[in-house]
């Protein structure tokens, strides 16, 4: 053996080259498809006037359906093709509104630094504008020992960054990832200072959200904020199968790699237009063929397709499964029951399916909505967010039954 190359870990140049795919959640993949228009189009809204509707995005999609990748993309794209200012905040990271606070009081010291601010020199407290940009500007030669409580002044600041970004030519682009989870008083506050600044004080500020399909019955829904009224939806679609097809041959082939049509077909079948599988099955399938140089094969694609499935279930149905209630896994499971002759089951025949009272249906509903393991099927309708979900409950229900009254529904 060759005492230079690592006896387990594989060797460091070889693992560089081969990375066709990104099985993560999140994770921007090399070959990104199906989505090209949607940015395009989300970033043409952002292009126009800051105080107009198209200003403000919001982007739907269940789980693995690429509203992260498809936000991070669009933050990219407004700092290399713009030279925007992002400031990024998830949702789901404490209080929104001090997160958000934080994350801008970092883009201000960031800027600053980017503009030349003299070594030594630091913004202090959360009252600064930028420096030499902003005539709010306050620095001192050293941090003050105590800090105002984020979230205080968050307009304020906010106005000043994209007041300093503009007078550079610039504009701020604030976006918040996971916004179904932001309490809706948090959110029409987050709102009013957004629309503040876009239209009443006329800066460059424009705003993209993603969230789980269900924010539109309820922070979407509220009539008393202007701002979540108006924000432009947009919903990816599953992939189609040109798409998926694309989205695994690409990368394979780009690397240096070879699939049999035979291969492509299984490949694509298990995809289902899930853009999360699709880097699962085609990083497994090139692990199982060797990497470059090496042809894909119809077993490799059986092989990785078996194993995408459960990693997907693994990582995405089991860990949100242990978080559900008692109730709430009996909900599902009679959900899923039931989506074997009904693709959009009524709330009230779950209900009964179960054996649960209807008087708390709401509740269910919404937290298994949140969950992210169910979506809207209409009035008074769910659909399960993925097809696996269901025989995965089933399986799962059979080997561990919720303890619960009455009896859980048979498959």
């Amino acid at each position: 053996m060759d005492p230079q190359r690592p006896r387990y870990f594989p060797d460091e140049a070889d693992a560089l080259d081969a990375v066709p795919f990104t099985p993560g959640f999140g994770s921007t993949p090399p070959c990104l498809v199906g989505r090209d228009e949607l940015i395009r189009t989300v970033c043409a809204s952002l292009a126009g006037d800051p105080a107009s509707e198209g200003a403000t995005n919001v982007l739907l999609a269940p789980r693995g359906l690429g509203k992260t990748v498809a936000l991070n993309e669009i933050e990219d794209a407004a700092r290399a093709e713009r030279g925007w200012l992002v400031v990024a905040v998830s949702g789901t990271d404490g209080d929104p509104i001090a997160e958000t606070h934080k994350e801008v009081c970092r883009a201000m010291e960031s800027w600053g630094q980017a503009q030349g601010e003299p070594a030594g020199r630091h913004v202090s407290g959360m009252s600064v504008g930028i420096g030499g940009l902003s005539a709010a500007l306050s620095v001192s030669e050293a941090p003050e020992p105590r800090r105002t409580r984020y979230g205080d002044d968050l307009r304020r600041d906010l106005s000043e960054l994209a007041s300093a970004a503009a007078e550079a030519g610039s504009r701020v682009l604030l976006t918040m990832d996971e916004m179904h989870a932001i309490p809706l008083a948090k959110a029409r506050q987050l709102g009013s200072y957004i629309q503040h600044i876009a239209k009443r004080e006329r800066r460059g500020l424009v705003f993209v959200g993603a969230a789980l399909p269900y924010i539109a019955e309820t922070l979407l829904a509220d009539r008393k904020s202007t701002f979540l009224q108006r924000l432009a939806i947009h919903r990816l679609s599953p992939l189609s199968e040109p798409q998926s097809r694309r989205g695994l041959q690409e990368p394979i082939r780009a690397h240096g790699g070879h699939i049999e049509p035979g291969a492509l077909d299984i490949a694509t079948a298990a995809v289902g237009g899930h853009p999360y599988m699709l880097q699962l099955v085609g990083d497994k399938m090139w692990r199982a063929a060797g990497g470059p140089g090496n042809t894909i094969t119809a077993r490799h694609a059986g092989a990785a397709a078996a194993q995408a499935s459960e990693s997907l279930e693994d990582h995405l149905f089991a860990p949100t499964w242990q978080s559900l209630s008692d109730t709430d896994k009996r909900f599902l499971a009679a959900m899923s029951a039931l989506a074997g002759t009904d693709s959009a089951p009524r709330v009230a025949e779950i209900c009964e399916t179960a054996g649960i009272g209807q008087s708390s249906a709401s509740a269910y509903r919404r937290r298994l909505l949140l969950s992210g393991m169910v979506s809207p099927g209409g009035r008074g309708r769910l659909r399960l967010a993925h097809p696996a979900i269901a025989p995965w409950v089933q399986r799962t229900v059979t080997a561990s039954p919720p303890a619960a009254e009455g009896s859980l529904p048979s498959k």
